[in-house]
């Protein structure tokens, strides 16, 4: 009859454990030393062998050579324990038999002594489930064990557990097991099934595991019922769901260079070939993970696995941005995993994911004008193309286009990724008159651009674009001088109602504590749109009815 792989290399011995030395060497010194306590509490993620641990310890309690750390395994105790038929040893669900009636009877049972055994052993499985009536009716007996019982209590959340239980056991944590421990297991487990495998095939499945044998195992199995006998990264990639690298590397391009329609679109072709959005999004942390790793050493060897057409794809792709950027993103794209992976709506939380790549310069750039943020780039680095050179900048006509010496002079500091500065000169207007580079803007952002340090870049940029040196100048925005009120033109209100709300130091902290970007500003309404709302008390005497800002989270 056949067996699954799971079952047939599940650990019978605490040194056929794969990663939890801790636990094994703890409780083999307790058996060695007879200091058996009488409540165990195995916590953990699935799959990392809690309770093929509580199985061994029942058999190394019950060998007829024990209590011993090293069970015989031919035995009838230990038989009985791996088969599944041992009387005195009984392994509970606590999802299923969670409530007070089933705890009494374990109370009930638990008074007699062992039928055939040294102990009667108790395993409860995710002993979370219990219900609080089962819990206080199982504290009794935990306060005042018979000698002749043990319990073994597994848990994936022991969070969930009274303090008052917690208290009584002894517990111990079962970590997830690293990719390394898995790809070891995998490699003895294909030498003895006979099973051919790819190296890479066998890094992708210790790495899709995510620390649990178990789920490994049953990938490796799937994957060799598959292929026939013989185990592809191709394969592993199909069965998974799994997008190809080059396809990870053209959406991450996609996104930093074409924007987000594109990042949408490739998005929506991979979902429409059956991509699987958790590995998907794994998959774009690894090409953000390895661009940053990438721009900030240098050296390919500390790059996941990559084929030569991917590993050429990524070299072109990382000098698109700065080392600072790809290090944002890859901020981004980490802090997100809860929108992607822990949601009702995957697909809707990977698009969001996307926009907020797509946004990162706006957000960078409202954090650096807020002062709260080291110098990263807000735009995308392109290289520096020079204005047509065949009618002096001088010479320009009046009264045309925007100045095109201002756009070339802040695509040659965009040339020499001095985007911090591009994004301060984006808010302000520049155009040339004689020998000087006349600048105006709110005076917040040009006290800032008149900092030596992007002052003297600012130079430089404009004489090398100019092909001569120009006197950089800052002037206030001109206005006209009437004697008459004049009506705003269209636009020209919303605009101060922005420049306001940017820069209002509580709009400011309120952008820094939450990542947002203001989206829309409006005026308050007046006072009596308000109470035609909402009821409203009677305005102080002398009360202002000013215009506020509104903002909005992105």
């Amino acid at each position: 009859m056949y067996e699954a792989l799971s079952r047939k290399w599940r650990p019978r011995t605490f040194d056929e454990i794969v990663g939890q030395g801790h636990v094994t060497r703890a409780l083999a010194n307790a058996i060695s030393l007879g200091k058996i306590h009488h409540a165990y509490l195995f916590s953990g993620t699935r799959g990392v062998g809690k309770t093929t641990f509580a199985r061994i310890l029942s058999r190394a309690l019950n060998c007829v050579n024990g209590p011993t750390a090293k069970p015989c395994l031919v035995c009838p105790e230990c038989l009985a324990v791996e088969q599944g038929s041992a009387t005195d040893v009984q392994e509970i669900d606590g999802a299923s038999n969670n409530g007070i009636d089933d705890i009494r009877q374990l109370r009930e049972n638990a008074a007699y002594a062992p039928a055939h055994m040294r102990y009667k052993i108790f395993i409860i499985d995710e002993v979370h489930m219990l219900s609080k009536q089962a819990f206080n009716a199982l504290l009794k007996i935990l306060e005042e064990p018979p000698r002749h019982v043990v319990f073994i209590f597994a848990t994936t959340e022991p969070n969930k557990l009274p303090d008052t239980i917690l208290s009584r056991v002894q517990r111990f944590d079962f970590r997830m097991l690293t990719e390394e421990e898995i790809l070891d297991r995998f490699k003895l487990m294909a030498k003895e099934e006979k099973i051919a495998c790819e190296e890479d095939a066998l890094k992708l499945l210790a790495r899709y595991a995510f620390g649990s044998m178990r789920d490994g195992q049953s990938i490796f199995e799937q994957a060799a019922v598959s292929g026939s006998g013989t185990i592809t990264a191709e394969l592993v990639e199909e069965i998974l769901g799994l997008v190809g690298v080059d396809a990870a590397i053209d959406l991450v391009h996609g996104l930093i260079d074409e924007g987000a329609e594109s990042a949408l679109g490739k998005f929506a072709l991979l979902q429409s070939r059956g991509a699987d959005l958790k590995f998907l999004y794994l998959s774009l942390i690894d090409v953000l993970r390895d661009a940053a790793v990438l721009a900030f050493t240098k050296q390919e060897a500390l790059l996941s696995r990559h084929a030569p057409s991917s590993l050429s794809q990524m070299r072109a792709l990382v000098p698109m941005r700065s080392r600072e950027e790809w290090m944002f993103l890859l901020d981004i794209a980490f802090r997100s995993e809860k929108d992607v992976v822990a949601t009702e709506f995957p697909r809707f939380g990977f698009e969001l994911l996307l926009l907020r790549l797509v946004n990162a310069p706006a957000l960078l750039l409202a954090d650096n004008m807020a002062g709260n943020a080291p110098p990263t780039p807000p735009r995308q680095v392109r290289d520096y193309v020079p204005p047509p050179a065949s009618v002096p900048a001088a010479s320009k006509p009046a009264g045309g286009k925007a100045d095109d010496l201002w756009e070339a002079v802040k695509r040659n500091l965009e040339g020499h990724k001095k985007v911090v500065l591009v994004g301060l000169l984006n808010s302000l207007k520049g155009r040339r008159e004689g020998d000087e580079m006349l600048i105006e803007g709110p005076e917040a952002l040009v006290s800032m651009v008149r900092e030596p340090d992007k002052l003297s870049l600012l130079e430089a940029a404009v004489g090398e674009v100019a092909g001569e040196k120009l006197r950089v100048r800052f002037a206030a925005p001109s206005e006209k001088k009437n004697a008459d009120p004049v009506e705003p033109l269209p636009g020209q209100e919303s605009r101060k109602l922005e420049q306001r709300a940017f820069e209002d130091p509580g709009v400011q902290e309120y952008l820094r504590e939450f990542d947002g970007n203001i989206i829309e500003v409006k005026p308050a309404p007046k006072t009596e749109a308000l109470a035609a709302i909402l009821p409203v008390p009677e305005a102080d005497e002398g009360a202002s009815d000013d215009n506020t800002v509104e903002s909005g989270d992105a």
